[in-house]
């Protein structure tokens, strides 16, 4: 018996391979957190001296969730263009 998967199934695990995910999500989530508070306190850290205690807390809230949507619009649109049909 032959053991050689054919040019189309050899296709198909690749990719499945390719589309698997690299990290679970819940570690993505936990980078995602830290990658955003971190830049939430470096923009007000950069921001505070410059406009004041109000404005740099606000300025670094807008990053800090500017990194939470990026991440959450790339998450549906991977979902969107990888549905199941």
């Amino acid at each position: 018996m032959s053991t050689k998967k054919s040019p189309s199934q050899r296709l198909e695990k690749e990719q499945q391979e390719l589309s698997a995910p690299w990290i679970s999500l819940r570690s993505g989530l936990i980078i995602m957190t830290i990658t955003s508070l971190a830049m939430a306190i470096l923009t007000a850290w950069q921001v505070i001296p410059q406009r004041g205690w109000v404005e740099g807390l606000l300025w670094g809230l807008f990053f800090g969730a500017l990194v939470w949507a990026i991440f959450l619009g790339n998450l549906l649109l991977n979902k969107f263009l990888r549905r199941k049909r």
